[in-house]
């Protein structure tokens, strides 16, 4: 888990670096505390001579006095700057530690393909975004400083007790090895409970998301109660882990006082006796004490700091095993580059199949050629929307090529790959920002005029404008305050101003009233024109003027060919359009428009 890490503090490695120096710096402060006092007791008070080393020091009582007085001022202020030093750097190199590791986890899951999004419940993620990373935040601000200068100061502290009295010091960190295993026992077992809580926090984002997502469906079907038991049931789970850490960080700390007072009254004990023989002077004995309680601070504060340091170790978990997740969409080591493809779009023996599931797509040929329009019909789950997906690869075939211009697109990159292709859904998503940057988004522009002009040349300009704010309207979350089609009116005019050579429409006329859906029909056709445009529908009456028609059947083109041709052979497309029309559709009047065909393995028949 640290080497995901690691590439996050490279950036601050000399922020870190001088954080670090001024933590030796504080750590050193500390270490020289207890001196002064020693001088004064054995110097001042007990009148014993200073060691040669110090004889530069004034000799005379309260000169003595004074210099001491005054270290022990230097030493607090030299304390207080290396903390302000060390805390702030180590502190603010955190933060952009934990904002980076949050834009990489960010960018990380925004390039998983949709497979993994499928998968994985929104409200999770974003609670790994949100509460997990919250939680390494805390740990890198206040855990990483406190602990890192505890730690040196232990280490320096130790030192100095084995050279003042070395039997002393033996029997001060006797009970160490067994506060160590407990501290590890504790922690893990914090470590455990916490990756539960941060388990149920997830679940509760993910409940809470569900349910305000679909609150239209929800308050009608009157399952408020339900729903509210649900995301109760997940906080409960979160609070009672959470609970159950703070009782084992309770029950560690008084242990960790337990062994510090142990070892002091020890020292202590022996420590006086060995003064009152004469073989320790008051002033060790004082400095010695000092040391054993600096020695233990940091085992308090790693108890007073085991849970946080337990969350942001599960938390780290929780983000190491997602950004360990590759499902992107592989790309070529060297890929072709197409500034701007013609559009032409061919499927060759493509088969395509779900993990775990039968096949959804078998064996598909098909051949459209640049700047036609290319329908494809079907029952439900016969695979269309399957097809659209792999054009801009959200999946790829586990057989077969996918062609653009005669190119397999994955030999392309997926910026140039996309960038030759808009999207129109059946429920386009619209962002909380106003109708014209709604318009431009993923487009080159930024301009106003340039969404305006958009929407003008897809004839929807009517529509927006009557918007109670026209084009400076702010749409709100998911767009709730526009209508269907009003909605769908602002995706026709994205994918005109993206202007891509390649136009999908997933069901984008689907439950518009019928004024609504002739604005939408004429702006689709002007999008279309000099575009491949292949579009999804199960309303065929809009499908007419397609150069090309595929009727697809479990995964497979069972028909192929234009409107007329398909009615005149009375197959499964002509009992379509019969089940649509009520009544069987006059034949004998039925002409071919006069477009372009698009073309196939087998136009007149059977593709199996």
């Amino acid at each position: 888990m640290i080497r995901l890490f690691l590439p996050h503090l490279r950036p601050v490695r000399a922020m870190l670096g001088i954080g670090l120096g001024a933590s030796v710096a504080a750590a050193a402060m500390q270490w020289a505390a207890p001196w002064p006092l020693k001088f004064i007791f054995d110097s001042v008070l007990a009148r014993k001579p200073l060691p040669a080393w110090l004889g530069w020091l004034p000799q005379g009582r309260i000169g003595l006095l004074a210099a001491m007085v005054g270290a022990m001022l230097v030493i607090a202020v030299g304390l207080g700057v290396s903390d302000y030093v060390a805390n702030r750097l180590v502190a603010t190199a955190g933060q952009r530690v934990v904002i980076d590791l949050r834009l990489r986890l960010f960018r990380h899951i925004e390039a998983q393909s949709l497979g993994f999004h499928h998968r994985r419940r929104t409200g999770d993620l974003m609670a790994r975004l949100g509460g997990d990373i919250q939680a390494i935040q805390s740990a890198m601000v206040t855990a990483v400083p406190t602990l890192s200068r505890n730690g040196l100061t232990l280490l320096g502290m130790v030192g100095i007790m084995l050279a003042v009295n070395w039997r002393y010091t033996l029997l001060a960190v006797a009970m160490a090895p067994g506060l160590f295993w407990v501290a590890r026992h504790y922690l893990d077992r914090i470590r455990g409970v916490q990756r539960q809580a941060r388990r149920a926090d997830g679940e509760a984002s993910a409940v809470a998301q569900e349910v305000l997502t679909a609150i239209t469906v929800v308050q009608v079907s009157g399952t408020e109660a339900t729903e509210a038991t649900r995301y109760a049931a997940a906080t409960r789970r979160g609070l009672e882990a959470n609970r159950q850490a703070i009782v084992w960080q309770s029950e560690f700390t008084p242990l960790v006082t337990a062994a510090m007072t142990v070892s002091t009254v020890l020292v202590l004990y022996f420590g006086v006796q060995a003064v009152l023989q004469g073989n320790l002077t008051a002033g060790d004995l004082l400095v010695f004490m000092a040391y054993l309680r600096g020695m233990y601070s940091p085992m308090r504060q790693l108890a007073k700091l085991a849970g946080v340091v337990g969350r942001a170790q599960a938390a780290g978990e929780r983000v190491a095993e997602i950004l360990r997740t590759d499902e992107t969409v592989a790309e070529a080591e060297h890929p072709r580059r197409l500034a701007r493809a013609r559009g032409a779009v061919s499927f060759h023996d493509v088969i395509f199949a779900y993990p775990g599931q039968a096949p959804v797509l078998c064996g598909i040929d098909l051949e459209v050629a640049a700047g036609t329009r290319q329908a494809l019909v079907g029952a439900t789950g016969s695979g269309k929307s399957t097809l659209l997906r792999l054009i801009p690869r959200f999946i790829d075939p586990i057989r077969g090529s996918l062609r653009l211009d005669g190119i397999d697109v994955r030999q392309l990159s997926l910026a140039d790959l996309r960038r030759q292709i808009a999207l129109v859904p059946q429920d386009p998503h619209l962002f909380g920002t106003s109708i014209w940057e709604n318009i431009l988004y993923g487009s080159h522009s930024r301009e106003r005029a340039a969404a305006v002009t958009a929407a003008r040349a897809a004839g929807v300009n009517d529509v927006i404008a009557a918007l109670r704010d026209g084009y400076e309207t702010v749409v709100a979350e998911r767009g709730e305050t526009l209508s269907g089609g009003q909605r769908q009116c602002v995706a026709v005019a994205r994918a005109m101003a993206r202007d891509a050579p390649v136009v999908l429409l997933d069901e984008p006329t689907t439950g518009m009233d019928a004024q609504l859906e002739g604005v939408l029909q004429h702006a689709m056709d002007r999008l279309a024109d000099r575009r491949t445009t292949i579009t999804v529908s199960h309303q065929l009456a809009g499908l007419r003027m397609s150069d090309a028609i595929a009727v697809l059947e479990a995964g497979r083109i069972k028909e192929l060919g234009t409107h007329a041709e398909l009615v005149r052979a009375r197959r499964t497309y002509w009992r379509l359009q019969t089940l649509q029309t009520g009544a069987p559709t006059m034949v004998a009047a039925a002409t071919d428009p006069p477009t372009r065909r698009s073309s196939s393995r087998d136009p007149s028949g059977d593709l199996e």
